[in-house]
């Protein structure tokens, strides 16, 4: 299919999209910001005039958009379509805000400040996922430098710009080529001197960038400038084991450079930073939904003054802002777990989560703390038993209907404090297989639950637990409660524990306890 277009529209393969914006220009052709009239979604769309190129370019330009499309990460900009026509060659992409990563670093050289070492850690972990995503395809980009590396507000990382990336035979440690490619400030040693690459060329790259984020000067220049005698980056400043993998990635000898699996092993073992334990999600839910919900509007007022969050902050805005995708680190245990969703819409409102751990976790508190718009979890086959604090693990997540912990293995459970607070979209919950033989802490457990109906706690064992209070307060829809199995005995703290169970009866608790009955008076 080609492309039909107007000076205000575009069609491609049939799709209707509106010009917003230019974005950029060059010897290439020029790259606009696109909306799909369906529902306004942002795209770039680079066009290509046929006219103005070699084949050899056009070629570069059909080859980018097959090597795209072989892609399914969040580090690297994601293709949508193609097409062409008499006139150009059309690709649409992911449509990226904020800069390039020249733009950044640029910035701070102009403000004469290093960039914070928690910054680039985060952005080499980024990076390094993408590569990792592109070498496990067989294919080298060829071309990762500063200029073709996206970032945002949030110092989220994509790399972009595929045009001379190559995929590798497989049966090959190294392809020939008769033409240096990429920028020289970023190439590797092999393609300048003997036109030679393999993947350890885009880990040469990487090397260059990495040193550049952590001195602000190109890698090239000083190599020039200093005839050799290279400035180490500050270990006054930085962690001195930076140095060490940048010798590793710069090394003149691809045979003996790092390969992408390597550079990541040094970074989970000498500075703590883990890419493999990633809980990736997909979030579906209806928009409208969201927007009308009075209930988790109110909540969230509950949630701002709960959290501190600043007396202007929007709940529409808010909740909205959460449709985007977005990567959260959750430190458990020492480990930086990093915690991945976006949200898609669709007619049934589905949803599926997808989650990995390569360790075991021992702490799983805050996990989905402010997840606002999840509405259904399935957590059955999630591994936690060797898990000891789930406090707060679900607190905030407003929407939340129907949520799955059948096999949750909870034998090792200290606290649960807060675990559901302000869930209050939930109707009913069955924890019949929680195993709290060892929970000391209960406080606030379902505070704010305000929806839920069905409550079954059945083989709650109580007999270690030290503080209940507000347990159950809020519950406003709560009209019976099973807990025969509750033992108060070491229990010191009660207060509140049925505040505002405005619905529950004192003949419809199910116990034999009088300390929960006289808690119960004073609701």
């Amino acid at each position: 299919m080609g492309a039909n277009q107007t000076k205000q529209t575009i069609k491609i393969n049939r799709i209707e999209y509106k010009f917003e914006k230019e974005l950029g220009q060059g010897g290439f052709g020029r790259v606009v910001k696109v909306s799909r009239k369906s529902d306004n979604k942002e795209f770039a769309l680079k066009i290509i005039p046929i006219k103005e190129q070699s084949k050899e370019s056009i070629k570069s330009f059909q080859n980018e958009a097959d090597i795209l499309s072989k892609f399914d990460c969040n580090n690297i900009v994601k293709y949508y379509d193609s097409s062409k026509d008499n006139n150009n060659i059309y690709i649409l992409m992911e449509f990226c805000e904020g800069e390039n990563l020249r733009t950044f670093i640029d910035k701070h050289i102009n403000d004469n400040r290093l960039i914070e070492e928690k910054i680039i850690r985060n952005i080499i972990k980024q990076l390094c996922r993408g590569i990792k995503e592109i070498h496990d395809k067989k294919i080298v980009h060829r071309d990762l430098k500063p200029e073709n590396i996206f970032i945002d507000d949030n110092t989220n990382i994509k790399i972009g710009d595929f045009g001379i990336s190559k995929q590798l035979n497989m049966d090959k440690t190294h392809i020939l080529t008769t033409k240096k490619l990429g920028s020289e400030y970023y190439a590797a040693p092999e393609i300048l001197d003997n036109g030679i690459y393999n993947e350890k060329s885009d880990i040469y790259s990487l090397g260059c960038i990495i040193y550049e984020l952590f001195t602000l000067n190109i890698y090239y220049k000083e190599l020039i400038q200093k005839k050799g005698k290279i400035d180490e980056i500050d270990s006054d400043i930085y962690n001195n084991k930076w140095q060490i993998l940048i010798d590793s990635l710069l090394e003149s000898d691809y045979k003996k450079r790092f390969d992408i699996n390597q550079v990541i092993k040094f970074l989970e073992d000498e500075l703590n930073i883990n890419l493999n334990n990633i809980i990736k999600g997909e979030i579906y839910i209806k928009k409208e939904d969201i927007n009308k919900d009075i209930r988790i509007i109110n909540s969230f007022e509950n949630y701002k003054r709960e959290r501190r969050l600043p007396d202007n902050a929007d709940a529409i805005k808010y909740l909205n802002e959460k449709e985007i995708k977005e990567n959260i680190e959750i430190k458990i245990n020492g480990k930086i777990i990093e915690f991945t969703y976006y949200y898609k819409f669709d007619k049934e409102g589905k949803f599926k989560i997808e989650y990995s751990f390569k360790n075991n976790l021992t702490r799983t508190c805050d996990m989905f703390d402010g997840c606002s718009s999840l509405i259904s979890l399935d957590l059955s086959n999630f591994n936690t038993q060797n898990v000891t604090n789930m406090s707060a693990m679900f607190a905030g997540c407003f929407s939340l209907i129907s949520l799955v912990l059948s096999n949750f293995n909870t034998q090792n459970v200290t606290n649960i404090d807060g675990m559901f607070l302000y869930c209050n979209s939930l109707i009913s919950l069955d924890l019949s297989n929680f195993n709290t033989q060892n929970v000391n802490q209960m406080n606030s457990m379902f505070y704010g639950c305000n929806s839920l109906k069905s409550l079954d706690l059945s083989n709650f064992n109580t007999q270690n637990v030290k503080y209940m209070g507000f347990m159950f307060f809020n519950c406003l829809s709560l009209k019976s409660l099973d807990l025969s199995n509750f033992n108060t005995q070491n229990v010191t703290n009660m207060f509140g524990m049925f505040g505002n169970c405005y619905s529950l009866k004192k003949e419809n608790i199910i116990t034999k306890d009088d300390k929960i009955l006289k808690a119960f008076v004073y609701k």
